[in-house]
């Protein structure tokens, strides 16, 4: 199967196309205030907009004709220094991934790809596990592992815009 992206057949997606999905998804979300990519101790939580979307890469993995990438995704907001809304933040951000899971899930989200569902394909059963009171400051969330597979062409040949 061709993928086309930005109206140019390539021979892979690549990282950075999912990271500019990624990007995407995170600002188009009406919560979200900022998303974040890379390792999270890296990112300066404190100040930080919150509430927020970090993606973190675990793993790639290379089959004959796929590659799977696997992803933590973390959201995550402030709680009060009494923790009297934690209950709210951690229901609050359970539907904030609930609602990225959907867009990656459910929709023809990005107009780069071309028949986006064909080119990327997100595993269907996804476990979110949540936090309280995480990193260096006074954070409540969800992490979700996400694998996402992709089309992998193997050949040598290099007829394909990069």
């Amino acid at each position: 199967m061709s993928i086309f992206y930005k109206g140019q057949e390539i021979k892979n997606v690549t990282l950075n196309m999912l990271y500019d999905l990624f990007r995407s998804v995170g600002s188009s979300n009406t919560i979200i205030q900022t998303t974040t990519i890379g390792d999270i101790f890296e990112v300066d939580l404190v100040e930080t907009k919150y509430p927020l979307l970090h993606i973190g890469t675990e793993t790639a993995t290379y089959d004959t004709s796929s590659l799977t990438y696997t992803f933590q995704f973390i959201v995550m907001d402030l709680v009060k220094k009494d923790e009297s809304n934690e209950e709210e933040v951690l229901s609050d951000m359970l539907q904030v991934i609930g609602d990225v899971l959907s867009v990656l899930l459910n929709s023809d989200f990005d107009d780069d790809f071309l028949d986006f569902r064909q080119v990327i394909q997100i595993q269907q059963n996804i476990t979110c596990e949540p936090f309280t009171e995480r990193f260096d400051n006074e954070v409540t969330g969800w992490t979700a592992g996400i694998n996402i597979v992709v089309e992998f062409n193997a050949s040598a040949c290099s007829g394909y815009v990069a």
